[in-house]
């Protein structure tokens, strides 16, 4: 298969590998039940490492653009066009696991504002280098919204957050907590108004973390899970009726 792919420059790599194999997708050079190419071609293609590249196969798969078969590759699964058959999945996965996301929402509003107090008052650099790209990243997303780079940009944040607070074992359990929470995330980002709260509201926690406020950090992170969770009772936690809308 012979994709016209651009080599990536050495900056937000992995959003844009998605950005490129969304818009091939998007576009009709891959259409579902293709193949993509191996890990090993696209990372010779795009010029970034194969690592790089199953982080972003792995993120389009957690939203249901792809599906990645164990020893034969990954596979189109779905356009971005598809929008009601995305949404209908993201909401129904939020519906059947209900009671798990609740619980792991409050586990992250513990933790992640424990996190922050941590970032702020150490404050590493490449944390908060990571966590300012972050939010611009989400700020560039939610212009649509493009949900796969809002939701990539949200792990991103949280991720930058926690290399911040200088502890590995802290960095691996939020890590954790981002991967099971995939597809709540983009249901998230799919309710009205969501995209530009999030970014509100990371670059407020970014902030407090900069200016070594340890009590503010703590503060923003709780209003942002709080805010979360009020847009996904508000819009999740019942039967949708889908219809309209913008592609992820």
């Amino acid at each position: 298969m012979n994709l016209r792919l651009k080599p990536i420059q050495p900056v937000r790599l992995k959003e844009q590998a998605v950005r490129q194999i969304r818009r091939l997708i998007q576009d009709g050079a891959l259409r579902p039940g293709d193949r993509l190419p191996s890990e090993r071609q696209l990372s010779a293609q795009f010029q970034i490492s194969r690592g790089t590249v199953r982080e972003a196969l792995q993120l389009l798969e957690a939203i249901g653009l792809l599906e990645i078969r164990q020893g034969e590759g990954a596979f189109v699964r779905a356009t971005p066009g598809d929008t009601d058959g995305l949404r209908r999945e993201w909401r129904d996965w939020v519906l059947r696991h209900r009671e798990r996301v609740l619980e792991l929402l409050e586990v992250r509003e513990g933790l992640e504002a424990f996190v922050a107090e941590l970032a702020a008052k150490r404050q590493g650099a490449d944390g908060l280098t990571q966590m300012e790209e972050a939010v611009e990243q989400m700020a560039a997303g939610s212009d649509g919204p493009d949900i796969a780079v809002l939701v990539d940009a949200d792990l991103l944040f949280h991720d930058g957050l926690a290399r911040c607070a200088g502890n590995a074992v802290l960095r691996d359990l939020a890590s954790t907590l981002g991967r099971q929470l995939v597809p709540e995330r983009a249901a998230v980002f799919d309710t009205p108004g969501r995209p530009a709260r999030s970014v509100l509201e990371h670059r407020q926690i970014y902030e407090a973390v900069r200016s070594g406020d340890p009590h503010a950090a703590h503060a923003a992170v709780r209003r942002h899970i709080a805010s979360v969770r009020a847009d996904m009772e508000a819009h999740l936690l019942q039967r949708p009726r889908y219809g309209g809308g913008s592609p992820p």
